[in-house]
C-alpha cells in the first residue's frame, strides 16, 4: 500500500518538535532573548502536527502506520493460506463404530491440528468432540493420533503433517472411546494411583508436617528428575505393543512413575512399591520395544525406566534371599 501525501511532513513536524522545546527550555534557563522566536516556532510546529495527525487518521486521505501494517500483514496471512483436507477418524457411541469424516480447512505456517479441529468444531460442525485445554503442550489433554502416529494435537503443525493436501486424525484406541476423539481415562488414572505415585515417610505426621526442609544434592536429584516431566497425557500407552494386546498390563506410564519415586531419596517406601509391580502384569510384561519412549511428547524415557525397575527388582529379590540365608 503507498503511504499517504501526509507522510513525510507529518514525521518531520514531529522529530522537530522536541527540538524546540529543548531549545525552549535551554534558552529560559540563559535567559536568552531569542526566547520569543521560539515560542511563536513552536505554536506552528504544534499546530502542523496536528493537523496532519488528524488527517492521517480520520479523513481517509491517509493510512497511519498502524493500519498501514496491519493491512499488509493480513495481505501476507492470506496469500499464505494453504487449504488442507482433515480425515477425522470420528467414534460414535451409539452406533460403537469409528467413521471417517473429510472437512476443508483453511490454514497458514502457524496452525496446528488442535487449530484445526478447534476450526472444525466452531465453524462446521459443532457435534465434532475434541479434548484440549492448555494448548500449549503442557496439560496432556489433546492427545490423538495423527498420521498414525500418537501425538499432541496442539504441537502438531497442520501443514507439516500434511500429505497430500490431507492430514489423517484419529483416537487413540489403547484407552476406552467415548466420543470422537475423546477418550476415558479412568483406568489410566487407576494404574497410575496404583503405583502409590507420592513420596512416602516411615512417620506419616513427618510428611505433612515436618519442620524442616528435605535436602537433597544435585546428583540425588539426577537419579530421578528426567523421569518427572511426565504429563500424563497417555500417549506411551498408545505407541505401547503390550498395552494394544493385553489390557491387564500396567503401562509404561505407572512404571516409569514407579521409578520416578522409587529413585526419590526422600521417599521411604521400603521396597513396597517394588513388590506391587513384580509379576507379569506389571514390570515384567515389559517387551522392551521402546515405542512408548519414542512417543513421549515430554522426552520422558518409559523403556529405560522399566528396565531399571527389573534390576531393583532382581536386586531386591537376591537381597532378601540372602537376609534369608543369614537367618538360617
Amino acid at each position: 500500500m503507498r503511504a499517504s501525501r501526509y507522510f513525510v511532513f507529518f514525521y518531520a513536524a514531529m522529530t522537530l518538535l522536541p527540538v524546540l522545546v529543548l531549545a525552549l527550555l535551554l534558552l529560559l534557563w540563559l535567559r536568552n532573548g531569542y526566547v520569543y522566536y521560539i515560542i511563536p516556532l513552536l505554536a506552528v510546529d504544534l499546530l502542523v502536527f496536528g493537523a496532519l495527525g488528524f488527517a492521517e487518521t480520520f479523513t481517509g486521505k491517509g493510512a497511519s502506520n498502524r493500519l498501514l501494517y496491519e493491512k499488509v500483514g493480513k495481505d501476507k496471512t492470506a496469500k499464505n493460506e494453504k487449504e488442507i483436507v482433515l480425515e477425522i477418524d470420528r467414534f460414535y457411541s451409539s452406533e460403537k463404530s469409528i467413521k471417517t469424516k473429510q472437512y476443508v480447512v483453511g490454514t497458514d505456517k502457524f496452525t496446528t491440528v488442535l487449530d484445526a479441529l478447534i476450526k472444525i468444531k466452531q465453524e462446521q460442525d459443532g457435534s465434532l468432540a475434541v479434548r484440549y485445554s492448555c494448548r500449549m503442550g503442557i496439560c496432556g489433554s489433546c492427545g490423538v493420533v495423527i498420521n498414525g502416529k500418537p501425538g499432541l494435537a496442539c504441537e502438531a503443525n497442520a501443514g507439516a503433517c500434511e500429505k497430500d493436501g490431507k492430514v489423517k486424525v484419529g483416537p487413540m484406541l489403547a484407552h476406552p472411546l467415548v466420543k470422537d476423539l475423546v477418550n476415558d481415562f479412568d483406568d489410566f488414572f487407576e494404574k497410575h494411583i496404583a503405583v502409590n505415585p507420592g513420596i512416602e515417610r516411615q512417620d506419616s505426621r513427618d510428611k505433612f508436617s515436618s519442620d524442616k526442609p528435605y535436602r537433597q544434592k544435585q546428583g540425588d536429584i539426577d537419579k530421578f528428575l528426567p523421569y518427572s516431566y511426565c504429563i500424563m497425557c497417555g500417549l506411551c500407552l498408545e505407541a505401547c505393543p503390550v498395552v494394544n494386546t493385553n489390557s491387564e498390563f500396567i503401562g509404561p506410564q505407572a512404571l516409569s512413575q514407579a521409578y520416578r519415586y522409587l529413585k526419590d531419596s526422600k521417599d521411604q517406601d521400603g521396597g513396597g512399591r517394588i513388590r506391587a509391580i513384580d509379576k507379569l502384569t506389571g514390570l515384567w510384561g515389559c517387551e522392551y520395544a521402546g515405542a512408548c519412549s519414542e512417543a513421549c511428547p515430554k522426552g520422558v524415557d518409559p523403556a529405560t525406566a522399566i528396565q531399571l525397575l527389573k534390576a531393583e527388582s532382581a536386586k531386591s529379590f537376591f537381597n532378601s534371599e540372602k537376609d534369608d540365608s543369614n537367618e538360617d
